[in-house]
Parts: C-alpha cells; sequence; structure tokens
C-alpha cells in the first residue's frame, strides 16, 4: 500500500520565540505562512539532559537512559577520569534504519550524531555540516561524498578538517586565532555560515527533487552555530553587546541567518505537492551563555570541605563567610542579606585570583560528591557512591539525605553582583530516568538562574568563589523546541497539546506504515491518519 511521503526539516537551535517574532514581523515568509497554516506543537525535550542528547533520542525514538548519549564528556565511573564520548556508532536504532529495513526510500541529511555505517534503501549524507563532529564527513553509499563535494563543495565553516575523525564543534575554532574573534574573524564566521546554510538548501532542494523519496529528514546546523558564537552581537542587554560590531556584519547576525534558513526552507518546500507532509523541528531555544558550571568543581569542592572539618569563628567576617553555615535557615537568610554588602566590597577593593574549571581524578575520588559533565544549561553532579565508584564514599542508604543536604547549600549560593540566589531548583535525576550502576548521568541537575553573569558567588559554607567567565561561546540552549506540521491529513492552523521529542520517531515511522517496537516514544494521534 502506498504511503504519502513525509518531508522533515530540522532547525538546530533555532529558538521559536525569536523565529516567531520575526516571522510575525515579515522577516522570516516562509515560517510565517506555516505558524499561520501549520499545526502547531510544543517539543518537550529530555529533561536536563536536552543538550547532547537531543538528537539521539529524535533518531531512535529512546530516552538518554536507554540510548545512554547525553554529553560530548563524561567522567568515567570505573577511573574518575574525564574523558570524551562517543555517541551510538550504528544506525540500528534509528527510525529511518527501520525505515529502509521495512522496504521505504529514505534520504538523511545531516542528523547530529548520526554515522553512515551501512547500507541504505536511498542514501545518508553525515557531518558534511553540523555543529557537532564525530566521524567526519561520510555517506552511503560512500561515493556519494565525493560527488557532494564536487558539486556543492564542503561546509565553508562546518566542513573544517572535514574527514577528520575527531569530537569537536568546528565553529568554535574556525576564524578564531586568540580567545576571542576580531571584527575581521566575526565578519569571516558569519559569512562562512551564512554561505554554508545557502549550500545545504541548493544541495537538500537538489537531492529532494530526485523524488521518489519515502522519507526525507535534513537538519540545518548554522542556526545552532551562530547562537553560540554570535550572541554578544543580537542581543544589547548581553555585556559584551557591540553595536558597532553588529552594524559593521550588515546587522544582526541572528536575523541574518533565520532569513537564510527561512529562504532555503521555502525552496525545499516549493517541490512539494499536495500528497506530501511536512514537518519541521524548531529543535530548541537560544539565549545568553549565563551559567555557573565554571565555578562547580570549586564549589562542590568547598562544600564537601566545610562539612568535614567546618572552620573556626576568627573574625567576624571570616565567620559570616564560612561559620554562618551553622545556624537555622532563617538566621542565615539574615546574615547573608548583611554580608554580601560587605563581601562585594571586599572583593571590589582587592585582586582576585579565579578558581580552576576543573578538578582532576585524584580530587573527584576524595569528595563525596563532584562535577558531572552535562554541558553548561543545567549543571550536573554526581555521588561518589559506594559500591557504584571505586572510592564510594556515601553509602546508599544514606543518599537521600547527602542530597537533600548538598541541595540546601546549592540553593544558599548568592550572586554576589546582583544579591540574587545563583540556582533556581536542584532536580533529582532519579525523578527523571531509569539509573543503571555503570551509567554516566547526573544524580543532581541544577537549574541556574540565567538572568545576568554568574562570575561571583558566596555561601556561608563556601566563602568568596570568582571565576569570570571567560569562554568565547555567548549564547547557549534553552530547553523546549516546537514542531510545525502540514500535510493532507494533519489539523491545520491549530496549536496541539505537547508532545515529548521520542515521540516522533514511531510517529515519523507510523505515518510511513511501520511501526517501531521497544521504542519510548508513543504515536502522536493527530499526526497519524
Amino acid at each position: 500500500m502506498p504511503h504519502a511521503p513525509t518531508l522533515v526539516v530540522g532547525l538546530d537551535a533555532c529558538d521559536p520565540a525569536i523565529a516567531r517574532t520575526l516571522a510575525d514581523a515579515g522577516r522570516l515568509p516562509t515560517l510565517a505562512r506555516l505558524f499561520a497554516r501549520a499545526a502547531r506543537a510544543r517539543v518537550r525535550n529530555p529533561f536536563g539532559l536536552f543538550v547532547g542528547a537531543l538528537w539521539t533520542t529524535f533518531a531512535s525514538g529512546l530516552r538518554p537512559d536507554r540510548h545512554r548519549f547525553h554529553c560530548w564528556d563524561e567522567i568515567d565511573v570505573g577511573t574518575y577520569l574525564r574523558r570524551l564520548t562517543l555517541p551510538p556508532a550504528h544506525n540500528e536504532t534509528t527510525f529511518w534504519r527501520k525505515l529502509s529495513d521495512a522496504g521505504r526510500r529514505v534520504a538523511v541529511i545531516d542528523v547530529p550524531h548520526s554515522v553512515a555505517s551501512a547500507p541504505i534503501n536511498g542514501m545518508q549524507i553525515v557531518e558534511w555540516g553540523c555543529h557537532d563532529r564525530h566521524f567526519g564527513f561520510h555517506t552511503w553509499p560512500p561515493g556519494k561524498a565525493r560527488d557532494i563535494a564536487a558539486t556543492f563543495g564542503l561546509h565553508p565553516v562546518l566542513g573544517m578538517d572535514a574527514y577528520a575523525k575527531r569530537e569537536f564543534a568546528p565553529d568554535d575554532y574556525a576564524h578564531r586565532a586568540g580567545p576571542y574573534r576580531t571584527l575581521e574573524e566575526n565578519r569571516a564566521l558569519f559569512h562562512g555560515l551564512l554561505g554554508g546554510a545557502a549550500s545545504k538548501g541548493a544541495m537538500a532542494s537538489t537531492l529532494f527533487a530526485e523524488q521518489g523519496w519515502d522519507l526525507f529528514v535534513v537538519v540545518f546546523g548554522e542556526s545552532h552555530s551562530i547562537g553560540h558564537q554570535q550572541w554578544h552581537l543580537h542581543d544589547p542587554s548581553h555585556p559584551r553587546f557591540d553595536a558597532a560590531a553588529m552594524q559593521a556584519l550588515g546587522g544582526d547576525p541572528l536575523q541574518r541567518m533565520y532569513g537564510e534558513l527561512d529562504r532555503a526552507l521555502g525552496t525545499l518546500l516549493a517541490y512539494i505537492d499536495e500528497h506530501t507532509s511536512v514537518l519541521v523541528l524548531l529543535s530548541h531555544g537560544m539565549g545568553p551563555h549565563h551559567d555557573g558550571t565554571h565555578l562547580l568543581d570549586e564549589v562542590l569542592g568547598r562544600i564537601d570541605l566545610f562539612d568535614r572539618d567546618p572552620p573556626g569563628r576568627a573574625g567576624s567576617l571570616q565567620w559570616l563567610r564560612r561559620g554562618a553555615g551553622l545556624l537555622p535557615g532563617a538566621v542565615q537568610r539574615h546574615l547573608t542579606a548583611f554580608a554580601v554588602p560587605a563581601i562585594r566590597r571586599r572583593a571590589r577593593s582587592r585582586a582576585l585570583v579565579p578558581c580552576p574549571e576543573f578538578a582532576d581524578a585524584e580530587q573527584r575520588a576524595k569528595q563525596r560528591f563532584f562535577l558531572e559533565p552535562n554541558n553548561y544549561v543545567y549543571g550536573g553532579v554526581r555521588l561518589n557512591m559506594a559500591g557504584r565508584e571505586p572510592n564510594g564514599m556515601v553509602d546508599p542508604d544514606d543518599a537521600d539525605r547527602v542530597c537533600a543536604r548538598l541541595a540546601r547549600d546549592l540553593l544558599a549560593l548568592i550572586n554576589v553582583e546582583s544579591g540574587r540566589p545563583v540556582i533556581r531548583a536542584v532536580h533529582r535525576a532519579d525523578r527523571w530516568y531509569r539509573r543503571a550502576p555503570d551509567d554516566t548521568i547526573p544524580d543532581l541537575f541544577i537549574d541556574w538562574e540565567r538572568a545576568g553573569p554568574i562570575e561571583m558567588v558566596w555561601s556561608p559554607k563556601t566563602g568568596l568563589i570568582h571565576a569570570p567567565y571567560t569562554n568565547w561561546r555567548t549564547g547557549d540552549h534553552r530547553p523546549n523546541g516546537l514542531l510545525l506540521a502540514l500535510g493532507p491529513d494533519i489539523p491545520a492552523n491549530t496549536t496541539l497539546p505537547d508532545i515529548q521529542l521520542e515521540d516522533l520517531a514511531p510517529t515519523i515511522a507510523a505515518r510511513l506504515g511501520v511501526r517501531l517496537a521497544d521504542v519510548d516514544g508513543r504515536i502522536v494521534p493527530w499526526l497519524v491518519a
């Protein structure tokens, strides 16, 4: 029985709110038409882990505790060493592999963290233009890579060191000789990303026009890259905002990039007929890179040290900084309100030595808890658990108490510059995920207060901790995405209930007459006739 073809376009980290604002202002005509005609649903991404786990969850229909990939680096459970990670290096769990096995003809272009490792009924292009790179630019069939390079070239930015098997994000390094990019380097990066988006659009349209596809998937990574690298040239409230540099680039780089992606999308949609269904996924949002993850190693080390050996009460300010943690909560809050202005005055009157960002394996082995890499939006904390870590110090029966006390201590952190809390909430990971002894998921997620920079913090237990945020990335991720769906059997111009990201794989497969077994996602009824 024939099935109507499905086109899936992913706009990686293309912020839904910014896109809607620009569409309403007439800056994104293709998306404006979709907002007016399509069904709309918010997509809930995996809690806490969505930055690294998002595209693997999309591809597999599995949650992160099943596919086991959530961050580009991790602490090895057996050694306490920090190491780079690889996503699953096979395609057996992707929905397009299962569709191919069922006889559907598929084309898949640049889904992050995927690999073309086996024959497929159609074609797959991997890492021609992805923000996240692992396996290098390659294709199935293998000769397709040569044809793509000859016809469209390599991506001007995301094609850096194109064929290397290497875990990195090319936009972090392209056109950057020093800690921060000069105006000329920012201009070169921007025009490279803009040109890459145009080439990706031309490639996708050319390949889509071959027709005969049951499923065609393409993901654009340029929105991800521009959000990380040039948020400070978009957001006037950012501390590094430079209006002159923005104008020298020709205006807001995010707006111009979103405009180029909108044109590419419009060219693709010109090839569809009335039988084709279109799913456009704005995968998740972007905002300023305000978080305290670069302070977290030092914060956890000091809390652990304080609990083992509380300091003496010599000197009133030292006691306020360190010893007040022994007092009841109401008294602590009163002293905090008194102490923070004094701490701020003292900090401004003397040079501060920044704390180191990373602990080492020996330090982790000696602490009750330590930082577990989880990108930056949500900080991660791992307990040094007896029976799980080799030098485990927390009895599993005592884990609830340790987590509760640590959560209180973390919530006591104050941003010295603003006088406001550093952390919105601390969440237990086992509330959200099924845990296994050998996983590397954090035990606690830290939801940072991202209203402004977090560079100098204080609490009664930690004292003053100072570390300027010096990374070149000025933008970072925000949790939820948006799906726009258009098709002959899909409700038109309707806002529909939220869906989980893992629901997309079984739903897309079901539209093409294939039911996926052993996945975590559920078929979305309104997306399947």
